[in-house]
């Protein structure tokens, strides 16, 4: 659905597209670098399947001098790597959308369904890369200088950009990539056609980082203080890894990349164990791996927190794809019944804050605290401003690390559930800590005796209670009263935040709840709103309905319409729009 940007608003959307191996990823970054120092706001969306070479793959970047949200599916510039992405993004081109390619590549004469309208640009990508010296990857640097030269866009943005891409790497790479930009900007302004497009560095008052929700994490659990992050790399949480190892040693953090998931979870059991604030993070295949070694964090009381980033599966599934499909994973996983809070970030400042806030309630509640997001907020970037770390604070709960402690008990009963936790190498503090069910002392030898079960396990349940305080709740978005009411989790906020504001162009009310804590479940607050609502609506990436089901169970309501999308994509703001259309009639 193409759409019609508002009267002074200056948007542009660019797709690059092409088999994997041609640095599609790393160009389309690049350029996102460059409109944001430039004063724009930028949103990216990366689309590849998990091969290594070959396939389709593409970057979409939305450019724009006024806030968004998300990525939308409308192309303005296409620039296209090969034939198929010619021919796959025909229908998202919009009208004067400029295509850009290498005429010894294919001809657009070839393919049907091109439309008048268009500005096609051949540009002779291959024989610049030849004449600089360059490789056939640098094609990609060439089409974004040809890009910017149409834009009449300064060059020395990309320049810039180019020189810190490569800053790690013999210099030379970095200035055979600037003759290629170059190049790729001097034929744009020797061979003009009608590109709508002319666009100009904007001031602006308040600085922005171009981040994608790993990196925001990252952020976070430094923030924190986190002492030992383990992981094995599983898509799309490899990504933290690097992040963690590449800053982690500086501050202090020990990273360790495990030989398995199990291996992780165990150490950072262990990890917290000893005193360190202790973090890893997977996919659902990994936590799979984990999950007994999950229990046993519970078991020992011990305040670990886990990144759980969803991707399609059962199984090895869509590696490289996003879902909402682990939410009822991450309520039950581990056998028995212990207490948990789970967190859903639904964009880059939730990523940050609910990363930091993770730790201190793995404290004060010496429980894990899993943080459940996807690939869609992962792996893509937006730009946001720098985060607020002045809200960051560290609350380590009942900790004991350093003197004498008398009459120690690690699992004393108490009325809140949380005993007082003394670290090893205290004074009077003696350490039993396994997987077994355990007496107060922690000794496994007592605890099946059945009124300790009853004792150790009511213990630890009424935490809950605790965590229902220091929990963040639900955040609210639009007018009080609204034609419709959206109830949603997780980064499917973007995308219906994108949706509402175009929708309230229109004169079209909707208001929104995003569930933050998915557990403990938020049930007065969801009722609530629900029960002030005229019409209601759930919109979740999975099948079956998982937020639904838990308003179901926990509310003892439902909602009238819902709108899933499981195919491994994001929802895109028009999908939203359309719906919300559908549903007001």
């Amino acid at each position: 659905m193409p759409r019609e940007i508002p009267e002074g608003v200056t948007e542009v959307r660019i797709r690059i597209g092409g088999p994997a191996g041609f640095g599609i990823k790393a160009a389309g970054q690049s350029l996102a670098r460059v409109f944001t120092r430039a004063g724009y706001e930028t949103a990216d969306l990366t689309e590849y399947p998990s091969l290594i070479k070959g396939g389709h793959n593409t970057y979409h970047l939305r450019i724009c001098d006024r806030p968004i949200h998300s990525h939308v599916l409308d192309t303005d510039i296409l620039v296209a790597l090969d034939k198929d992405t010619v021919t796959k993004h025909l229908g998202e081109l919009t009208e004067g959308a400029a295509v850009i390619f290498d005429p010894k590549d294919f001809s657009m004469d070839d393919i049907e369904g091109v439309r008048d309208d268009l500005c096609v640009i051949p540009v002779p990508m291959t024989d610049i890369i030849y004449e600089v010296e360059g490789k056939k990857i640098m094609r990609n640097t060439v089409a974004l200088g040809a890009v910017l030269g149409h834009m009449k866009f300064p060059l020395s943005f990309l320049e810039e950009s180019i020189e810190e891409q490569f800053s790690h790497k013999d210099p030379s790479i970095a200035e055979v990539n600037k003759k290629c930009a170059q190049a790729g900007y001097e034929h744009a302004g020797k061979n003009g056609c009608s590109f709508p497009y002319d666009m100009r560095p904007i001031e602006r008052d308040e600085p922005r980082i171009l981040i994608d929700g790993n990196e925001a994490i990252g952020l976070g659990a430094l923030a924190a203080g986190i002492g030992m992050y383990c992981a094995y790399p599983m898509t799309p949480a490899s990504s933290l890894l690097h992040f963690m190892a590449r800053h982690g040693e500086d501050r202090g953090v020990i990273v360790k990349h495990t030989e398995d998931e199990l291996a992780a979870m165990n150490m950072v059991v262990g990890g917290a164990f000893g005193g360190a604030r202790s973090m890893c993070a997977t996919s659902g295949g990994g936590f799979s791996l984990m999950t007994e070694a999950f229990g046993l964090a519970g078991v020992s009381e011990s305040a670990v927190v886990v990144g759980l980033f969803t991707r399609p599966g059962p199984a090895t599934g869509m590696p490289t794809w996003t879902e909402q499909s682990d939410l009822r994973f991450a309520l039950h996983a581990a056998q028995g019944e212990f207490p948990r809070v789970v967190l859903a970030p639904g964009d880059r400042d939730d990523a940050f804050h609910l990363t930091w806030l993770a730790f201190n309630i793995a404290d004060v509640l010496q429980t894990p605290v899993i943080l459940l997001g996807d690939s869609y907020i992962s792996d893509n970037r937006s730009s946001v401003p720098p985060f607020d770390t002045s809200r960051v604070t560290i609350d380590r709960g009942k900790l004991v690390a350093e003197g004498e402690v008398t009459d120690y008990l690690r699992y004393r009963v108490t009325e809140d559930g949380i005993s007082e936790r003394a670290l090893p190498g205290v004074k009077g503090a003696t350490q039993v800590v396994n997987s077994y069910e355990h007496d107060e002392y922690g000794y496994g030898a007592q605890g099946e005796k059945a009124d300790v079960r009853i004792a150790q396990n009511e213990k630890r349940m009424r935490k809950m209670d605790k965590a229902r305080d220091i929990v963040p709740p639900p955040a609210y978005f639009g007018p009080d009263e609204a034609d419709l009411s959206v109830l949603l989790w997780g980064s499917t906020k973007m995308p219906v935040r994108e949706a509402m504001s175009w929708l309230a162009d229109e004169g079209v009310s909707v208001n929104m709840m995003q569930v933050v804590t998915m557990w403990p479940f938020p049930a007065e607050e969801v009722a609530e709103f629900l029960g002030k609502a005229k019409h209601t609506a759930i919109i979740e990436g999975n099948y079956t309905g998982q937020l639904q089901s838990l308003v179901r169970e926990q509310c003892l309501l439902d909602v009238e319409r819902t709108l899933h999308r499981y195919d491994g994509r994001p929802f895109a703001p028009e999908q939203v729009y359309e719906f919300v259309k559908e549903v007001l009639g």
